[in-house]
């Protein structure tokens, strides 16, 4: 009698789930080079952010340069802090790529190996209620009324309007009024102002407040209030120009050579380059 054998059956069976394995990894190896091949390219579109932050007065111009420039490089994202100018000098290179200020830079401040670019120039308007009759006040009796020799409305009106007058000044370290107290001469405020984080903040202060007087960013400008003149010069662009309107400043954005990503650098020569000047013009004056 014969026994059937499964020996070699069995074999062939072995043979083929070698075959079969040996397929699979090839498939498995062909993924991972794919995968290899292809990594490289979407690294190259990957998104980044750019930090920046600093002055409040340069924050709707950059918010302007982020729009703008997210329809050029969409991958790119410009989050933007309205810190002050104090915070963007002292963290420029350090929470932000690129900071924001709205005043020069002390000679402290030079000497930390900060790079600075000048990106437009922009007046202080001097501000009131919309309802207030003061047309205009020289350079003097802004002094005087920001450092409280001049406290009533009646003393700069003829009469015109009464009031004690309610002083709104921006904080210890903002730039606009580091440059506000500069050019006007005030060396103390007057006890008891009000002293604001924003130019947001003082607006609307000033816009609920008929005795109310504060200043802002030329650029901030809007219905709600109303800028005065100085000396009998409108606040305007097209003045301080001219250099008839005293009271203006620069907007500097700040970085550091030494650690300035890529993608930074890119978006900070853009906005020095002639795509972007319209959008400065819009509501300020270039620098170039």
């Amino acid at each position: 009698m014969y026994r059937l054998r499964f020996a070699e059956p069995f074999n062939q069976n072995r043979r083929l789930t070698g075959v079969r394995k040996g397929v699979v990894m090839k498939k498995v190896l062909f993924v991972m080079l794919a995968g290899l091949l292809v990594l490289p390219m979407f690294a190259q579109s990957a998104p980044y952010t750019i930090e920046v932050g600093g002055s409040t007065s340069v924050t709707p111009l950059m918010e302007l340069f982020a729009d703008a420039y997210a329809k050029a490089k969409p991958a790119v994202k410009v989050n933007i802090n309205p810190t002050g100018s104090g915070d963007g000098v002292n963290n420029a290179g350090v929470l932000y790529q690129i900071g924001m200020s709205s005043r020069e830079l002390t000679p402290a401040e030079k000497g930390k190996g900060l790079k600075e670019e000048v990106i437009a120039i922009d007046g202080i308007a001097v501000i009131v209620h919309r309802n207030n009759p003061v047309k205009s006040l020289t350079v003097e009796q802004i002094r005087d009324i920001f450092s409280g020799a001049i406290t009533d409305w009646s003393q700069v009106t003829g009469g015109t309007k009464r009031g004690r007058i309610a002083v709104v000044s921006r904080e210890a370290g903002s730039g606009t009024r580091g440059a506000f107290e500069e050019i006007i001469g005030l060396k103390t405020l007057v006890a008891g102002a009000t002293e604001s984080t924003s130019t947001g903040a003082i607006k609307a202060g000033i816009a609920q407040n008929p005795d109310a007087i504060g200043y802002i960013s030329l650029g901030s400008l809007d219905k709600t209030i109303k800028a005065v003149d100085v000396g009998g010069v409108a606040a305007s662009n097209r003045n301080v120009v001219r250099g008839t309107y005293k009271i203006a400043r620069p907007f500097i954005l700040i970085y550091r050579d030494t650690n300035l990503h890529a993608e930074s650098k890119a978006f900070l020569d853009w906005m020095k380059s002639k795509q972007a000047q319209p959008i400065i013009a819009t509501s300020w004056i270039p620098a170039r």
